[in-house]
């Protein structure tokens, strides 16, 4: 195992010092909005919103906007990622278990364009996954997140004119901050769907209708959508860079409404999650600052397997960041809440539930603790001390919401009972992650976290060691 893991990163190094374009962001909807980097990201180019430009005569650039007609508007790019990423647990979720594994992913994209980027335009946009773990002893072994073998990742068509599109066919969905929506990059085979999404964007307003299914990942089959579930999505909101309508108004905002509808086995019924999102932006131009102030709540209700729903959640966080300074540090300061179950409820389901979240990103990198029944206490700083590594580090406090109730983990499970304990501390986790772009089309991460039991996993039925996990990768990028 050793031999291949460095037989490989010795391959992937070979290549990526070869060239120097570190990976751009994937495409933000215009009902979105980008918050600080986290430090360890390394996603690739493939929801790339730039058009035709002159071309540096480098190899890389010479696959983008291809002229396929001429003069017409009619070009094709080719992009493309390799990752390799290694792990390490010691105590994984707080249990007796140690792990060391390896992960690896290789990603080809097409992207066939035709139109004027503001007149009307189509796009068809084709992307091959290969994705493979090693090594992987822990439950689950090698779990659909971890490995698939050669599959279709994103096959969609798009008609559109301006910023607004229609867009039908395999495709990944990522909503405002990804708290309940998202694509989880950190997830060796993300997360994708079927289905049709339209996006209207009119002067300040955008508009976003979804209808679709999530993905199911079988990992020696080809993938298929879940016939036991789909969702639908009714967003509005501010567009992409638009003003406020008065000063003291957010720069960001949007309403939202999402509908999971169940049909398996032992969960049937439909999930209705309204909500919102606001945050004011304030600049003093004169010292360099920028001050940011984010709210966002839901409720959710419905009906599933014959109990009422009646969850909700809110999160609010403030940003500060010194633009002038070195390295421009930031710092944000947050509390996250979400409903839990109240024991002897009846037909009354309390217990909010993520939907389709990028786990990794929110509450703690480890994700080892979930939001349900807990309320979480952040404290985030960014740096940037040298123009090529970004880095990140995170504080976080897990407490019991409702003392007649357990925590759970991100994928909405029991993760540890009440047991009649009246404790309400459950955990606290540190995460240090950073990002070192190499050259221009390597980059690096780096990172790890230490996840240490409160009071409440202590004194609880089960293991309460304290986790310690780490990680290495690397990832090459055209």
């Amino acid at each position: 195992m050793w031999i291949m893991r460095n037989t490989y990163f010795g391959i992937v190094l070979a290549l990526c010092t070869t060239s120097g374009l570190s990976a751009q962001q994937p495409k933000v909807s215009a009902s979105s909005s980008k918050s600080a980097p986290s430090g360890a990201d390394y996603r690739s180019l493939r929801f790339d919103e730039t058009w035709p430009a002159a071309s540096s005569g480098r190899w890389d650039d010479r696959l983008k906007h291809i002229q396929l007609a001429g003069d017409r508007p009619l070009t094709l790019t080719v992009g493309g990622q390799v990752r390799w990423r290694e792990e390490s647990f010691r105590a994984f979720n707080m249990g007796a278990q140690d792990d060391d594994h390896t992960q690896s992913r290789v990603l080809l994209s097409a992207d066939v364009r035709a139109g004027e980027r503001r007149g009307w335009n189509a796009r068809v946009f084709g992307e091959f996954r290969d994705a493979q773990s090693y090594g992987r002893n822990l439950p689950g072994g090698a779990r659909p997140t971890d490995m698939d073998r050669g599959d279709v990742q994103n096959l969609f068509a798009d008609v559109g004119h301006g910023a607004s599109f229609v867009r039908v066919g395999r495709q990944e969905i990522a909503l405002n901050r990804e708290r309940l929506f998202g694509v989880p990059d950190w997830a060796n085979t993300r997360r994708g769907s079927e289905g049709a999404r339209a996006q209207l964007t009119v002067n300040r307003f955008a508009v976003d209708l979804i209808q679709a299914r999530p993905l199911l990942v079988r990992q020696t089959l080809g993938n298929r959508a879940d016939s036991t579930a789909q969702f639908r999505v009714f967003a509005v909101g501010n567009a992409a860079g638009a003003k406020p309508f008065a000063k003291a108004l957010p720069a960001v905002w949007q309403a939202y409404w999402y509908e999971q509808r169940l049909s398996g086995a032992t969960t049937r019924g439909t999930r209705h999650t309204t909500g919102g999102r606001v945050q004011w932006q304030f600049t003093d131009s004169r010292r360099g600052h920028v001050r940011s102030l984010e709210f966002e709540g839901a409720r959710q209700h419905g009906e599933l397997s014959g109990r009422q729903l009646r969850a909700w959640f809110w999160v609010t966080e403030a940003q500060y960041q010194w633009k002038r300074q070195h390295g421009a540090p930031s710092v944000a300061l947050g509390v996250e809440t979400a409903s839990g179950e109240r024991p002897g409820s009846g037909d009354a389901l309390q217990a909010f539930a993520v939907l389709y979240p990028a786990a990794h990103a929110h509450g703690g990198f480890a994700d080892v603790i979930g939001r349900t029944n807990v309320r979480e206490l952040h404290l985030i700083a960014t740096w940037a001390p040298v123009r090529s590594v970004d880095l990140r580090a995170a504080a976080y406090r897990f407490d019991r919401l409702r003392l007649d109730d357990g925590v759970y983990n991100k994928q909405n499970g029991l993760f540890r009972a009440a047991g009649g304990n009246r404790d309400r501390h459950a955990a606290d986790e540190l995460d240090v992650t950073g990002t070192w772009k190499v050259s221009r089309h390597w980059r690096a991460i780096f990172g790890g976290a230490v996840v240490a039991p409160g009071p409440f996993l202590k004194r609880t039925a089960g293991s309460a060691r304290t986790e310690r996990w780490s990680f290495v990768g690397t990832a090459f990028t055209f």
